[in-house]
Parts: C-alpha cells; sequence; structure tokens
C-alpha cells in the first residue's frame, strides 16, 4: 500500500513538472531576427533607417555585406525623389533617357538628380530599383558593362573600402575614360530587408563624380557624398 502511494506520488511530481515545464517553454518569446531596427540618433534625434548594402546581388553575399543608416528613405515604396540638399552638396533632378526602361525593364524606381557643393565638384547620384523578376536586370547593366558601350574605357575598376565613423562600407569603384574626359564611379546595391528577398526589392544606387583634377580628387568628393548620405554604419553579423 505504501509503496503504491509513493508511486503515485512520484507520478503526480513528474506529471506537475512536465505540465511546468511546457508552460515556461511556450510563454518564453520568440527570438527576434537578426537585423538592426530603424533608430534614432541620438546626437541630432535625426530620423534614422537601416539599410543591408553589398557589391553583389542575389546570386552572392559576399564579406563585403555591411549595414548602414541614412536619415534619406530609400525603400522602394518611400522613395518618390532625392533630396535637393544632402550635407553640403545642393541638387536638382536630371531627366533619365528612355534606355533605362530598355535595360531595367520598365524599373518601379528611377530617380537621378545631379549635385555641386562649393568646392566646384560636381556629382550624379542614381538609383534604381525594382521587385521580383524585374530587380535581375539591375545586376546585368552596371557602369562598366554600360559605360563602355557608349565608348567609354575602364581605366580601373574593383572594390573599394570606405571609412564611415568607426565602421567601413565597401563598394564597387571604377575608373573611366573618354577623351578629354575622366570619371570616378561608385555604386553598390541596397536592400531595406535583410533577407534579400527577391519580391521585396533591391535598389542599384550609383554615384558618377567628374574628374576636375586629380582621380583621387574626385574620389575624395565621391567619399564626402557617400558619408553624407550614409553618416553611420550599424554593427551587424549574418552569421
Amino acid at each position: 500500500m505504501t509503496r503504491n502511494l509513493r508511486a503515485i506520488a512520484l507520478l503526480a511530481v513528474l506529471v506537475l513538472v512536465g505540465v511546468v515545464t511546457l508552460l515556461v517553454t511556450y510563454a518564453r518569446p520568440t527570438p527576434e531576427p537578426a537585423a538592426p531596427p530603424t533608430h534614432i540618433a541620438a546626437s541630432t534625434m535625426t530620423p534614422m533607417f537601416s539599410y543591408l548594402v553589398d557589391v553583389a546581388g542575389w546570386y552572392e553575399i559576399t564579406p563585403n555585406e555591411a549595414v548602414v543608416a541614412s536619415p534619406i528613405d530609400l525603400s522602394i515604396e518611400g522613395l518618390k525623389a532625392l533630396p535637393t540638399t544632402i550635407g553640403h552638396w545642393q541638387g536638382q533632378p536630371f531627366e533619365l533617357g528612355t534606355a533605362v526602361d530598355e535595360w531595367f525593364d520598365n524599373p518601379d524606381v528611377a530617380l537621378s538628380n545631379f549635385y555641386s557643393d562649393d568646392k566646384g565638384h560636381q556629382a550624379w547620384f542614381s538609383t534604381f530599383g525594382s521587385r521580383s523578376r524585374k530587380s535581375y536586370f539591375l545586376f546585368e547593366h552596371t557602369p562598366i558593362t554600360s559605360y563602355p558601350a557608349a565608348g567609354w574605357t575602364v581605366i580601373d575598376s574593383g572594390v573599394t573600402p570606405i571609412t564611415i565613423g568607426t565602421g567601413r562600407m565597401n563598394v564597387n569603384k571604377a575608373v573611366l575614360k573618354k577623351d578629354p574626359e575622366r570619371r570616378v564611379v561608385l555604386y553598390w546595391y541596397l536592400w531595406n530587408n535583410f533577407d534579400r528577398d527577391p519580391e521585396k526589392g533591391v535598389l542599384s544606387i550609383r554615384l558618377h563624380v567628374p574628374v576636375v583634377t586629380t582621380d583621387e580628387d574626385a574620389f575624395q568628393a565621391g567619399v564626402d557624398f557617400l558619408r553624407s548620405v550614409f553618416p553611420q554604419t550599424i554593427q551587424w553579423r549574418r552569421f
């Protein structure tokens, strides 16, 4: 009789422990995705948006992948016009030709502004964005394919790092020549979804800087512009 009571008591304890464990497990919140949320810069209280950037598209997540913050809404849904003022750069809309629709299969976003600063530098800043199947056209037509088609020669190209605060953003860089002109072009891809889902879309962003004195001077002008667009980097790792 005593042995039976002990067995029943032990069984009751085991059942109680199982019920408590089950309740605790289901009450535990689901872990959040490993992506930095939109935040506010404490120093300026300016609303900031977080973006994933890389030098390659859907087909390759590279070690150059990084997260940056910008006061500009660069989502396909929110990007209706580029700002006329970016840092100390002043700009105005630049009319894109009809070839853009042919190259990118009528992209969801196609915007370009022509900017200048108080030091005599100029730059074209362009954004092209698409969702789903159309987004793949953004990776086929790049500056190092479209410029040579227009008679330019690629002098140099590759990935270059740009320091932003204590972090770093890597971009594609190309130096191009068509006598008597030279240009430095920086370009990269941007997602506001951290899973890089084609259905949610991607932007191809390009900055074209004419060379006035030297290639390095034009590059540094481009770096200054880029840091005005992305004043912060965010620590984040995919894996």
